[in-house]
């Protein structure tokens, strides 16, 4: 058998890890949108604005402090991904996992809020939102080990697992 070791994983691998949780996160926050309406019962716009934009901010830093905690999610499982605090094989933690989190906002808090300055709406909006991702992405490319900006920040490190490799005898 053959052990290859854990490696920062390629970007394009870690682009589709979040293509796939972006589903997940979807059926997430369907969730607990339809709870947020039955227990609430909003009846106008109102009712939907910033208390249930926090509300999904929360369930959002709940659901991925949870797993990358443990060092991974269901899509980064997938991908035989792991998420360490830097320098280790341990998983980050709490703590770490939400600062994580908060950081990773990055992806789209710049677009969002320099679509809002300029009074960009509609699919606009989106387009500034992606120009954003595609630039944090395009970031990995200047620090040494191909990290994420976020997991720099936050002292954290994405692996791409060892795999054993069995050997026909």
């Amino acid at each position: 058998m053959k052990n290859l070791a854990a490696q920062t994983p390629r970007l394009a691998v870690r682009m589709a890890c979040g293509l796939y949780e972006s589903l997940l996160v979807f059926g997430v926050l369907a969730g607990a949108s339809l709870l947020y309406a039955v227990l609430v019962k909003p009846s106008g716009e109102e009712n939907w604005g910033s208390t249930y934009s926090a509300l999904m901010l929360v369930v959002l830093a709940g659901y991925f402090t949870w797993f990358w905690s443990k060092g991974e999610n269901l899509a980064m499982a997938t991908w035989h991904l792991r998420l360490h605090q830097r320098g280790t094989q341990k998983p980050p933690g709490r703590l770490r996992s939400l600062l994580r989190f908060a950081i990773s906002l990055l992806w789209f808090l710049p677009g969002l809020a320099a679509a809002q300055l300029v009074g960009m709406v509609g699919h606009e909006r989106w387009w500034a939102v992606l120009a954003n991702v595609a630039a944090y992405a395009a970031i990995t490319r200047l620090h040494p080990s191909r990290q994420y900006l976020h997991d720099v920040l936050a002292g954290t490190e994405m692996v791409r697992l060892a795999r054993t490799i069995k050997k026909k005898s």
